[in-house]
């Protein structure tokens, strides 16, 4: 019997020792590449490196001790069990691929416990394989070297997993974690051994591995070892390059082709997801079933599109040129997906061509759109009808509810307008609250019935609005050829007949007719003359007495507007009046007029008041407040004797910023009066929201006060509503003397109306009256 350690130096060949420490050291760090590859790689093939790295350390583990175990040449003869030998192999390789699963799992309790089934693959091999040494001895082993061999391959294990679980991020710890792989097989083998004690057989001996047949083996051995771990290191650095070849491959934005000979050889993931297809149906296709070319754009460059299942097709960009691929001649093609870049720019194309708020056409789409339609009805023949419809008092709207709540109505409307008329019909916003519509080969008759649908809509989807705001739209139409010839003739007839719509009472549709152009002719004259009416000093002023109810004597007059026109003669305000609203001609007009009545008013000498009419419009002159003091000043009439009469409707235009100029202007000193009450958009809210001066009752509800008892209870009721606010009424209209009883028993204050005077000269240019001598 003896030691194997005090005949390692005499009895071992040094040669195959060095052979075995090799194998290892190569073998754990080649393991260790492996194991570190499997962090750092894709998910789907994690598992194999990690079987892979247990194969490369099972075998090297085990070509270790069997090298070892040959390099001894002592005089007893040792056989191994062939079974036994490969059972040790696999045993090392199951334990290898538990442990190094269990080492990449999260826990430091479960890591450790992959270090601790790395010192036991170990461990198992080695005794295993002690075990296979037969027939010519028997192995005894000394319990305490045995148990400390397994403590040391144990806890250099724990120490190479911790090692190993950072191999991915810092290098040191590849080569830490490879010495702690080494310490391990060698600590366990060494430390083993040299409690391990062979016993020749009592048998006797019928062979033995001589020298030559032993190094043999063992360089067999260690040649089938070295190549085993040489595929393993070729793999493991092939598959690093060729992955980040590939990587880098996939990581393309763009689909990316090699073919030969027209056939598709290689691609990356990218052109596969574009084709919808797995990579490896895609291989081996001709280039023509999976991309079509369409146009040219160079010598490299053309347009295409990717072919899919069906009808589907991906438009693309293609790139080809000549490379040198796996030592072939071959084509790259390069694919550049223009889906997104086309649909961008179909956006952009839609958004130019239609209206944001509405998605309808716009200006630009309808013009295109307009010239399209008369080219086709005149090559056809056939007919077409133009539709200009515009919102009635929208920004009513607009000011009453806010810009958002009026961006939604126009929204809804557009939704009337798609869901009422046909499919085929084109319609466009053309700005504000404008619309237009495109009717081809339709009869009068059908775009009157159509017309007639569209209001019936708009009245059932605005009904809440046309209560509150008296909202709805109004309609203008004109027909191809009858109407015009031209897009340009057609859109002016369209508007005549819009106008007419609207002037008709709003809320209507209106055909044009001949006779709308004449009229339209005549209103553009109008505005014309009036443009330079007060220049060719055409307007001039007359004056009605007002008179106080008590006395029966005049306390003020009412400068009333005329125009002296060169043809038509001396035209009322309601000639012209909303012409120059219109134009904005009522803005020096109307300082015209309050500067004539105000130097009027002044030279007169009893100090009577004088009554100038207001228009809404004024109160869009940012200056107004000023431009009335300035002429006050000018003309040297003290403001109490003006009198602003001023209709309910100038209150909803901008309503706050009204009674704040109306303010300003009482609190200068003139009179503000409330005209046309009675009638209109009259309310209570208006006087309670601003202190008025005077009422000032309509002419026209006071011309029935003495045949509907209706009328004279609501005037009478008037009377006594302003008694008690203690606002003097005027009755405005007083042309009888039925009228004139009647009013002296409910007693306004004061008395406007024919029966007192019809309007007249100024009175400084008049005979002397008593009123004013």
């Amino acid at each position: 019997m003896f030691t194997v350690l005090s005949c390692i130096a005499d009895q071992h060949d040094w040669t195959l020792l060095f052979v075995a420490l090799s194998i290892c050291c190569f073998g754990s760090l080649t393991a260790v590449f492996m194991l570190t590859r499997a962090q750092e790689c894709v998910r789907q093939h994690h598992h194999s490196w990690l079987i892979a790295a247990a194969v490369v350390l099972g075998a090297s583990t085990w070509a270790t001790h069997f090298i070892a175990m040959l390099a001894y040449a002592g005089p007893v003869p040792i056989g191994y069990d062939g079974p036994l030998i490969i059972l040790s192999i696999i045993a090392a390789v199951v334990l290898f691929a538990v442990a190094v699963k269990i080492a990449f799992m999260e826990g430091q309790l479960v890591q450790a416990s992959g270090g601790v089934l790395f010192g036991v693959a170990i461990a198992a091999m080695h005794f295993v394989g002690l075990l296979a040494i037969t027939p010519f001895s028997m192995v005894s082993l000394v319990p305490d070297k045995s148990i400390v061999a397994c403590a040391l391959a144990i806890g250099f294990g724990i120490v190479a997993v911790a090692a190993l679980r950072h191999s991915a991020s810092r290098r040191f710890h590849i080569f830490a974690g490879a010495a702690c792989i080494v310490l391990a097989i060698c600590s366990l083998h060494t430390v083993s051994m040299s409690g391990v004690q062979i016993t020749p057989s009592a048998e006797p001996v019928h062979a033995d591995l001589s020298s030559v047949d032993r190094i043999a083996i063992a360089i067999a051995v260690s040649i089938i070892s070295t190549l085993i771990l040489l595929g393993a290191a070729a793999a493991l650095f092939l598959d690093r390059h060729l992955t980040d070849l590939r990587g880098l491959a996939n990581a393309s934005f763009e689909g990316l082709v090699i073919a030969q000979e027209n056939v598709v050889i290689d691609l990356n993931e990218r052109f596969a997801a574009m084709a919808g297809k797995a990579a490896g149906f895609l291989k081996g296709q001709p280039v023509e079933a999976v991309l079509a070319i369409e146009r040219r754009l160079g010598i490299d460059t053309c347009q295409g599109a990717v072919l899919r299942d069906g009808q589907d097709t991906i438009p693309v960009e293609i790139l080809a040129r000549t490379i040198e691929y796996r030592g072939r001649e071959c084509q790259v093609i390069a694919v550049r997906d223009l889906t997104d870049r086309h649909e961008a720019s179909r956006r952009i194309e839609h958004m130019a061509r239609h209206d944001s708020l509405t998605g309808l056409a716009n200006r630009r789409e309808f013009d295109r759109r307009f010239e399209m339609a008369i080219a086709g009805a005149a090559e056809t023949p056939s007919r077409l009808a133009l539709f200009a419809l515009d919102l009635d008092r929208f920004k009513l709207v607009n000011d009453i509810f806010g810009h958002a709540e009026g961006d939604a109505v126009l929204q809804r409307v557009a939704q009337v307008l798609v869901r009422t008329l046909p499919a085929d019909v084109t319609i466009a916003r053309m700005g504000g609250d404008e619309f237009c519509i495109i009717l081809e080969n339709a009869s009068r008759q059908q775009t009157e019935a159509l017309s007639a649908d569209l209001q019936h809509a708009f009245a059932q989807e605005f009904a809440d609005l046309a209560t509150s705001s008296g909202f709805g739209a109004s309609i203008g139409i004109a027909l191809y050829p009858e109407h015009g010839v031209t897009d340009r003739r057609l859109r002016n007839n369209a508007d005549m007949a819009l106008y007419r719509a609207k002037s008709g009472g709003r809320g209507r549709a209106c055909t044009f007719e001949a006779a709308m152009d004449i009229e339209l002719h005549a209103k553009r004259q109008l505005e014309h003359d009036l443009r330079h009416a007060v220049a060719k000093g055409e307007l001039f002023l007359v004056y009605q007495t007002i008179v106080d109810t008590s006395s029966q004597e005049p306390c003020g007059y009412e400068a009333l507007l005329r125009w002296r026109h060169a043809s038509r003669g001396v035209l009322a305000p309601a000639d012209f009046i909303a012409a120059a609203e219109e134009t904005g001609c009522i803005i020096p007009i109307g300082i015209w007029v309050l500067e004539e009545a105000c130097s009027e008013a002044a030279s007169w000498k009893a100090p009577l008041t004088i009554a100038v009419n207001i228009s809404p419009v004024q109160f869009l002159m940012p200056n107004l407040v000023e431009k009335f003091s300035q002429i006050l000043a000018k003309t040297g009439l003290q403001p109490d004797r003006l009198e602003l009469e001023i209709t309910e409707t100038a209150l909803f235009h901008d309503r706050a910023a009204v009674l704040s100029t109306l303010g300003q202007l009482r609190a200068m000193g003139i009179r503000v009066v409330l005209d046309d009450f009675g009638t209109g958009y009259s309310s209570l809210a208006h006087l309670r929201d601003f202190p008025f001066d005077k009422l000032k009752i309509d002419r026209r509800f006071l011309a029935g006060i003495g045949v509907d008892p209706t009328i004279r209870a609501l005037f009478e009721n008037v009377i006594e509503m302003a008694s008690t606010l203690n606002l003097p009424v005027i009755a405005e209209g007083v042309e009888t003397q039925e009228q004139l009883s009647i009013l002296h028993a409910s007693r306004p204050a004061q008395m406007q109306g024919f029966l007192f005077g019809k309007p007249e000269a100024a009175p400084s240019s008049r005979a002397p009256l008593k009123a004013i001598a």
